[in-house]
């Protein structure tokens, strides 16, 4: 872990571009996919206002995650890559998953980041992914075990941060 996170604040400037173009560029592909290729109004809404809005989200999160990767404890940050790997797995397994990986990321993302700003663009998005998975699609068990998922993550990677804080290194 130690190996990872000093790669990461080596090339921390360049992952912040990057995901700064990620939270722009990876929308609007789903936005052109879904004007282009997409056909029919539900799959262009699941697209559009579903997928696309996430991947801002997920971008803005890691651009703020690697602004505090030298401040976190290694077991802190294993618990937010558990996270980003559940509600990936989600995306590719929807079958057998049976939580809501949006809702896991957004409840997860919205509990362990002091953005305020950041805090608001998750719990629009939630509501947005709430209006879909209860009144679209009436999936209050993908919705309900997300959110539970995200909350006890979250938990833990408090309890981790609390428990193990790093100390403050000279500028």
């Amino acid at each position: 872990m130690h190996a990872v996170r000093t790669l990461l604040l080596h090339r921390r400037a360049a992952l912040r571009r990057l995901a700064a173009a990620g939270a722009v560029a990876v929308p609007l592909l789903f936005v052109a996919r879904a004007a282009l290729v997409v056909e029919g109004w539900p799959a262009r809404r699941f697209a559009l206002l579903y997928i696309a809005p996430f991947f801002v989200a997920f971008f803005v999160w890691a651009r703020l995650w690697l602004d505090r990767v030298d401040r976190d404890p290694p077991r802190a940050l294993a618990v937010d890559a558990a996270a980003v790997l559940l509600g990936a797995v989600r995306m590719v397994a929807v079958p057998v998953v049976p939580f809501s990986g949006h809702m896991l990321f957004y409840a997860y993302s919205a509990l362990t980041t002091r953005s305020v700003p950041y805090l608001l663009l998750a719990l629009a998005l939630a509501a947005k992914t709430t209006w879909f998975k209860l009144v679209l699609w009436r999936d209050p068990a993908s919705w309900a075990l997300g959110i539970g998922v995200g909350a006890a993550l979250a938990a833990v990677r408090i309890f981790l941060q609390r428990r193990h804080p790093v100390p403050a290194t000279a500028p």
